[in-house]
């Protein structure tokens, strides 16, 4: 597959400079936006993909509970809805 008629080599290949560039800006504000990533190591974007989805899943539920309430002193401590070893679902 090459560039369609009427476009030339040269300006395909910097449209598509231009869009990997642009991904891998859209990847590195991903990794700044999503406090679940580990900051330890590389991650790939499988990977990075599936903590954007794993956050999302962690807001909507966080929206659809309302505000935390204050905890009382004698309340035990809130157990997550989903063990997080069972939300990363792409391995």
């Amino acid at each position: 597959c090459g560039p369609g008629p009427g476009v030339s080599p040269g300006a395909a290949e910097q449209a598509a400079a231009a869009l990997l560039y642009d991904m891998k800006g859209c990847y590195s504000r991903l990794r700044a936006l999503v406090p679940t990533l580990p900051r330890h190591r590389r991650v790939s974007k499988v990977e990075l993909l599936q903590h954007v989805i794993d956050y999302i899943w962690d807001l909507q539920l966080a929206l659809q509970l309302g505000p935390p309430r204050p905890a009382a002193a004698g309340d035990p401590p809130e157990a997550p809805c989903m063990p997080a070893a069972d939300r990363i679902l792409c391995r």
